[in-house]
């Protein structure tokens, strides 16, 4: 009896260990994983190539009229964002939202542009004076974009720094939809939005070669 009782004993004991060991290599494990998330670095700006900023250190100013801007315009694809989630390029004022990772680090990368409003967009520097026209047409407006200084790169990765630092930024046309995706001054700042903005009327023209 005495046998068996302490074979039991050494049982238990043996899990015990186990647990606590398998316990301490779970910590262990997660405290490397913290380690290494924060040592991962923060994106850059795809146009300045310089580290980004966080949206939350943003003024109480800059950020009210942002957000005034968003709520003004009364439009879905234009919405109001939080933020304290979003991260702001130092040189050129351009907000990117919900770029903030779960473990605090700042993503961005060039699919900014599709998570902003899914698109096949091309630079508007890169379209005919045909095809501008055409695109123009469709809209009631492009107040507010950059019609002026555009890159004739097509794709939006190639852009050249003269462009990238334009001021306000790059506008993007979408050769599918003529839909509109392009940055514009939040007033009273130096910050610039994302705006999407849809055609009011639908053109034929086709984008030969795109």
């Amino acid at each position: 009896m005495t046998a068996v009782l302490a074979t039991v004993s050494s049982i238990d004991i043996a899990i015990f260990s186990f647990v606590i060991l398998l316990t301490v290599l779970i910590f262990f494990s997660f405290f490397l994983y913290g380690v290494w998330l924060d040592r991962l670095p923060n994106s850059k700006s795809p146009y300045s190539r310089q580290p980004l900023s966080f949206g939350y250190d943003l003024s109480y100013q800059a950020s009210e009229n942002t957000l005034r801007y968003l709520y003004n315009l009364y439009q879905y694809d234009n919405r109001i964002f939080d933020l304290k989630r979003a991260a702001v390029c130092r040189e050129t004022g351009r907000i990117f939202p919900n770029a903030i990772t779960w473990y605090g680090k700042i993503q961005v990368d060039w699919t900014f542009l599709n998570k902003r409003h899914p698109g096949h967009y091309v630079s508007w520097g890169s379209l005919s004076d045909e095809q501008q026209l055409s695109v123009l047409n469709s809209h009631e407006s492009l107040e507010g974009f950059q019609t002026e200084f555009s890159s004739p790169a097509p794709n939006p990765k190639s852009i050249e720094a003269k462009y990238a630092h334009a001021y306000p930024g790059p506008l993007y046309v979408d050769i599918n939809t003529y839909t509109l995706l392009g940055w514009k001054l939040v007033p009273g700042t130096d910050l610039e939005v994302l705006i999407v903005q849809k055609p009011t009327h639908i053109m034929t023209l086709s984008f030969k070669g795109d």
